[in-house]
């Protein structure tokens, strides 16, 4: 059964120029992040998950995740380059290593007068989303990158970070007295923080939701899932005419991959898939919408060792508990996929995608 997949997935990196899309030009961007997702990640999916999504994208790309100043990116700079099209220095969010303000594809999306989005699983304010809203020389300076996500005018977003945004006395962190949550619903912004009601999100205008301090609970600890909240996203930001990019990120595959947990992983991976899923309903729907999944750096190194006969259930090995400078998968769909075939530089995977926007 797993050589059986593993020539499955060679034969699909081998042919992309087998499957083409369309040279049509997408009104709509969907990009989804699994953040440490490497292609063996890819592969426990195809091997393991009776709904793997990822064998319904016909155009399948490799990608080099390398840093401006190192082999091994970090998410800061792998989100930059995707987001920006320029690759900088690990730990350095939308700002070159020579200092250099980048402008990223949320700002040129809005100025093009589409709607834009951000989905993490982690706090809004962390390396990838923060990277798609912000420019900070540190992804540590959590509490700057939000207070410039104030001023981003995105129209969905979603994750969590109350730490962030509230001071200590309302339950954050913040020690100068803020409180970001006000002056988000002051800027017109719909605010909920109520997990219960995560899964059924129906917003009616721009809309702020933080589900956690820090980072949502874990895939298969809480109610609602990374789907639930692409769908909620897509149902807002479909309503311009003008078009949307949408960017979601699967983000704790690459905690769970940092601690070697199996379990915790492959749980990470289902809630990814559900939102992958929504992604491709919808442009299978919409006929203008490209869908572009990948990661933004391997994680572990994982190496998939045997198959239970009975349960399915993959044994697995680890190299490293850090990241690698291992190639990442590219999965695409939708009007312009045949650009995101082949083997390719994470920055310039960015600046198709900004080309594609404007």
């Amino acid at each position: 059964m797993i050589k059986k997949y593993f020539s499955f997935i060679v034969f699909i990196l081998l042919s992309t120029s087998v499957f083409c899309g369309t040279a049509q030009r997408p009104k709509n961007i969907i990009l989804l992040i699994g953040d440490g997702m490497g292609i063996p990640l890819v592969t426990a999916s195809v091997l393991s998950m009776s709904n793997d999504q990822f064998k319904k994208i016909p155009t399948v790309g490799l990608i080099n995740t390398t840093a401006a100043d190192k082999l091994v990116t970090d998410s800061a700079a792998g989100a930059t380059a995707l987001s920006t099209g320029y690759k900088t220095n690990n730990g350095m969010i939308g700002i070159c290593p020579d200092g250099k303000i980048l402008t990223n594809i949320v700002e040129i999306a809005i100025k093009n007068k589409k709607s834009t989005g951000i989905v993490a699983t982690s706090s809004v304010t962390n390396a990838t989303p923060a990277a798609f809203l912000s420019k900070v020389e540190s992804r540590k300076s959590e509490f700057d990158i939000a207070a410039q996500i104030l001023n981003s005018k995105v129209d969905f977003l979603a994750g969590a970070g109350t730490d962030f945004f509230l001071p200590k006395e309302l339950g954050g962190k913040r020690e100068d007295g803020k409180n970001y949550v006000d002056s988000m619903k002051a800027k017109g912004y719909e605010y909920l923080s109520d997990t219960s009601k995560a899964s059924t999100i129906i917003a009616q205008k721009k809309f702020f939701g933080l589900f956690g301090r820090s980072a949502l609970s874990q895939g298969n600890q809480r109610s609602f899932t990374l789907g639930h909240l692409t769908k909620s996203a897509i149902q807002l930001l479909s309503k311009n005419r003008k078009g949307f990019f949408l960017m979601v990120e699967g983000s704790q595959m690459d905690w769970a991959a940092d601690k070697n947990e199996k379990d915790y992983l492959f749980a990470e991976q289902r809630d990814f898939n559900s939102a992958i899923e929504e992604a491709l309903n919808f442009a299978k729907k919409d006929k203008n919408t490209l869908v572009v999944v990948l990661g933004d750096h391997d994680t572990g190194s994982l190496g998939i060792s045997s198959q239970d006969k009975e349960t399915g259930e993959l044994d697995v090995v680890w190299a490293t508990r850090y990241h690698t400078a291992n190639f990442v998968g590219m999965f695409s769909f939708g009007p312009s996929s045949n650009q995101f075939g082949g083997i390719q530089e994470n920055s310039d995977v960015g600046k198709k995608l900004i080309r594609l926007i404007k």
